[in-house]
């Protein structure tokens, strides 16, 4: 029996660019990063103003791949939310890599 959770589970195999549909992707490949990181995760959701709970776990289907997972309340559809935090984790990560270039 499924347990009901209090908001969207979305893990970071979900937004992974490298992983197919079949082995958990859950956007189209151009929004999705390579090797989405729980920290870039959790950026992401903090810089939108999500509420959320952030999980080291396995995703079951990429078990032995390094991961994690969110929990964000439901303020809107889940494939809309996943979106908007790929999205962001493209715009940190510019970024990021703009900083390091001015270095």
């Amino acid at each position: 029996m499924k347990r009901k959770t209090a908001g969207w589970v979305i893990w970071t195999a979900n937004l992974d660019k490298k992983l197919s549909k079949k082995e958990g992707r859950k956007i189209p490949k151009k929004l999705a990063s390579p090797r989405v990181r729980l920290q870039e995760l959790i950026e992401a959701c903090s810089s939108l103003n999500l509420r959320f709970i952030a999980e080291e776990k396995k995703y079951p289907r990429c078990w032995w791949m390094e991961g994690g997972r969110v929990i964000v309340e439901k303020t809107k559809p889940k494939p809309v939310l996943m979106r908007e935090i790929a999205k962001k984790i493209k715009e940190i990560r510019k970024e990021k890599e703009e900083r390091r270039k001015r270095k």
